[in-house]
């Protein structure tokens, strides 16, 4: 089956998916920046390797992004025209076919094993991003399949092939049959298809129609904080455009217009959100105390009422602070806050909690409650007043957050 798709087989799963697999590219060394599988994919559908490189960056983001490049890694093979590489240990006697090393199977193992975990985990997102790249995966192949450079995996474009000359005369005095020679069979080099040549496009309005967008609905933001809606804070502003764009760069990687312009937009718009996020629930006072760190994971289970800090804060990273654990004492006081990453916390199943969350941007189960502003929330747990008093303050600027029962 050749790597265009026809109208009918377009509409049939089976066959577009069919189709992808027996056209899928080769990994080429002068597209590499880790293993050239974005630049495989953007050859093959005649895209913009940019696009394709932030739209890994995004699934990486929202979760199963390192997964898609690993298994990309795995199933497009190395260009057999390149130079030998370092990931092109793997080869067969016969036909000196190459792949990715052992370590990158291994790798992608045990990265599937902790993404499939993160999301069964409550991090439902992650099946969401994997969903929306087999949709556009399928959607790229039905209706891009004729364009781009299809792939031959295992077979050097150009490469020589043997004429079939059929058996030899039975007498042939002269030795004029090639068919009776002891020399190697003549060869014919496989051409290699001209690319088609196209007319040039119109200028697209895209762009300007997708910015637009974006700052209408910044305008809108910025108007609901403004209004004082609930939930509202200023940190939507930026991501209410950054959501526009995105959407845009989408659509322009479906329709194989991809616009530059809107992935230099996109980038500043992601700083403002996650650093805006930030700021805007890092509190102003600096006479923090507790355990702190700018940038990386923190993780605490304090086991008595003396072993917990008055705050637990890092600039960027995941905290999980485990109060389940802790022996009933004196009531339990601590803040918890992170610019950018998750956040859980778990505290005594009985504990007599007053807690209070705020979250810029992500998901919130504040005991049970959503919705990015939960103050001074009063749960005496199941066996009501009598436990464990814990007053507990959960600040997030960009992830999600969860108070939860031990």
């Amino acid at each position: 089956m050749s790597g265009a798709t026809s109208t009918k087989d377009g509409t049939d799963l089976a066959a577009v998916a069919r189709g992808a697999w027996e056209s899928r590219p080769a990994r080429r060394h002068e597209d590499t920046k880790i293993a050239g599988v974005a630049g495989a994919i953007a050859r093959r559908y005649d895209l913009d390797p940019t696009l394709v490189r932030v739209a890994f960056v995004v699934w990486a983001i929202v979760g199963g992004g390192l997964l898609l490049y690993l298994l990309g890694w795995l199933v497009l093979p190395a260009d057999p025209a390149d130079p030998p590489r370092h990931d092109r240990a793997a080869r067969t006697r016969a036909g000196g076919r190459t792949g990715a090393p052992t370590v990158v199977l291994i790798v992608t193992v045990v990265v599937g094993i902790a993404t499939i975990g993160n999301a069964t985990g409550g991090r439902w997102v992650t099946f969401v991003g994997l969903a929306l790249a087999a949709v556009t995966l399928y959607l790229l192949h039905a209706s891009r399949a004729d364009l781009g450079v299809p792939g031959t995996p295992g077979v050097r474009p150009g490469a020589a092939e043997p004429v079939d000359l059929g058996e030899p005369v039975a007498w042939d005095a002269l030795g004029a049959d090639p068919k009776a020679w002891a020399y190697p069979a003549p060869t014919r080099r496989r051409e290699t298809p001209a690319p088609i040549a196209r007319e040039p496009r119109a200028r697209s309005v895209l762009t300007p129609v997708v910015l637009a967008l974006a700052l209408l609905a910044a305008g809108l933001a910025a108007v609901g904080v403004l209004l004082g809606v609930p939930g509202v804070t200023g940190v939507w502003i930026p991501a209410a455009a950054l959501a526009v764009v995105g959407l845009g760069l989408l659509v322009a990687g479906v329709r194989g217009r991809p616009r530059r312009g809107l992935v230099f937009v996109a980038i500043p718009l992601v700083l403002a959100t996650v650093f805006g996020a930030y700021a805007a629930t890092r509190p102003d006072d600096s006479d923090f105390v507790g355990d702190q760190r700018g940038v990386g994971d923190l993780v605490a289970t304090p086991l008595s009422t003396a072993q917990v800090l008055p705050g637990y804060r890092t600039g960027f990273g995941d905290i999980t602070v485990d109060l389940s654990k802790v022996a009933p004492g004196p009531p339990i006081r601590t803040t918890v806050e992170s610019g950018a990453g998750d956040i859980t916390v778990t505290v005594p199943a009985t504990a007599d909690v007053t807690v209070t969350c705020a979250n810029g941007v992500g998901d919130v189960d504040c005991l049970g409650r959503s919705g990015n502003a939960v103050t001074n929330l009063v749960d005496p747990g199941p066996d009501g007043p009598g436990g464990q008093v814990v007053d507990l303050t959960v600040r997030n600027g960009a992830g999600d957050l969860a108070v939860r029962r031990g």
